[in-house]
């Protein structure tokens, strides 16, 4: 969802919440969704452009970095600012969930420290 669509789903819903209070009704989900709107959006202007596109009069395009997409697509004499897709963060399982993944019987501390080290080799610690 583009930053321009979130400011408008906040502002749609706290329209809606206005509404639904002067009735006399409430209803929970509307604060949730506003909260994470507004968390998405604080983030997103948290990140670094990861490239700028540049397309002049000539039809010359300048990339940095390089990345592969669609170019042909831009408009003449428009920078457009790229971003990378924000990851989401990797938990641990639990150790009740390493028991029922493993496939080999009889599981153990062993097994469990064993999969914990796999977890920290892939940068995912608690």
């Amino acid at each position: 969802m583009s930053m321009e669509a979130m400011k408008q789903a906040i502002e749609a819903l706290e329209r809606a919440a206005e509404l639904l209070t002067r009735v006399g009704l409430c209803f929970k989900g509307i604060d949730k969704a506003l909260t994470s709107l507004r968390q998405a959006i604080a983030e997103a202007e948290k990140q670094e452009p990861a490239a700028y596109v540049h397309r002049n009069e000539y039809n010359e395009y300048r990339l940095e970095p390089t990345d592969n997409f669609k170019i042909e697509d831009l408009p003449v004499g428009v920078e457009v600012m790229l971003y990378p897709r924000p990851q989401p963060k990797r938990e641990p399982l639990s150790d009740e969930a390493v028991m029922a993944r493993w496939p080999f019987g009889n599981f153990s501390s062993t097994a469990l420290e064993f999969a914990r080290s796999i977890e920290a080799a892939h940068g995912i610690k608690e």
